[in-house]
């Protein structure tokens, strides 16, 4: 498994562009920045020494080679995600190679128009690219630059060395080895100290590498990780709750159950009682990752009700929905 995204530029060069309908999302990273409009729903982001809830509205910001992890918390979540090739200007701009944003959340000022701004600018370069019509990828690149102005402008960053940005890949491959590791044997009893010898380090430092790099302890990882595979057996098949439990490397159904409030804030029967289930083969499938890609067309009419709701409107004179107000647990 590589959770080292290599992200195909299928259409455009320096742009990919999709959106998606999620429930969890591994940690991953890769060499492009990210930037995701939440379009309905809230999710749980994890990244660099950060755990943050966003809403309908907020914009998620995720630099090159920052691992980063997505648990939805309610139903029918739907993100934009825009990724952009980091050298996307570089000969307008060269030191875009070296540009780090110091949050995945945008702070704005409270009577400013800019985030309703960048909202706007996301979902304007979303229709380019999926109508193609005639010099599209003109006004594509046109609207990076925009959405790059406003952020340089408005959010607080700074320049990084060649050698930090090594550092940083490596970190994250380390990462992916041990969320490999984790995602193999989640279902047993799963220890830091196999991991620390796995990797030749001191216990202290892998604990303080875990916080840093996905904003969570070791042990609560873990219970996430089973906790979303409990999440999509719930949700996508007939076994039973106990069965679920010892599959998922729960102890018992109260444990399951505890977590499950948490996250959600309802029970796994509670859920089951109030949908119907459709069952899913999962030959073949991904045994955590619940995610679900929107055809172009599918697409297009989403991001038309986006731009008609009051959220994302021009017209709306608040700046609403501000991201990182509110902490996952």
């Amino acid at each position: 498994m590589q959770e080292y995204e290599i992200v195909k530029h299928l259409q455009m060069e320096d742009l990919n562009l999709f959106l998606v309908g999620m429930t969890y999302r591994r940690p991953h990273m890769h060499k492009e920045f990210e930037i995701c409009l939440v379009l309905s729903g809230e999710v749980s982001v994890f990244a660099n020494r950060e755990a943050k809830v966003f809403g309908k509205g907020d914009v998620i910001l995720c630099n090159p080679h920052q691992s980063h992890e997505l648990h939805a918390l309610t139903e029918n979540v739907v993100i934009l995600s825009v990724q952009i090739a980091s050298g996307f200007c570089v000969r307008a701009y060269p030191d875009i190679r070296r540009v780090e944003f110091d949050g995945i959340h945008l702070s704005f000022a409270e009577d400013s128009g800019e985030l309703r701004r960048l909202r706007g600018l996301l979902l304007k370069v979303a229709k380019l690219y999926f109508k193609k019509e005639k010099n599209y990828e003109f006004f594509c690149m046109s609207c990076l630059y925009e959405i790059f102005g406003v952020l340089l402008c408005t959010q607080k960053w700074h320049r990084i060395s060649g050698k930090e940005q090594t550092e940083r890949y490596h970190k994250g491959k380390r990462l992916n080895r041990i969320t490999d590791y984790i995602e193999s044997h989640f279902t047993e009893k799963v220890m830091l100290t196999d991991i620390a010898r796995m990797e030749h380090l001191s216990m202290h430092y892998l604990s303080h590498f875990f916080r840093e790099m996905l904003g969570i302890p070791f042990q609560q990882y873990v219970a996430l990780m089973r906790f979303e595979r409990a999440r999509k057996l719930v949700e996508r098949t007939n076994k039973s709750i106990t069965e679920i439990c010892l599959e998922c490397g729960f102890s018992d159904y109260r444990y399951l159950n505890k977590i499950y409030q948490k996250q959600l804030g309802y029970t796994p029967m509670e859920y089951r009682n109030s949908h119907t289930i459709h069952v899913v083969e999962e030959k073949n499938e991904d045994v955590i990752n619940t995610q679900t890609f929107y055809s172009v067309w599918d697409s297009i009419k989403l991001l038309e009700l986006a731009g008609n709701s009051r959220t994302f409107s021009e017209a709306d004179a608040r700046t609403e929905g501000k991201p990182g107000q509110k902490t996952a647990n």
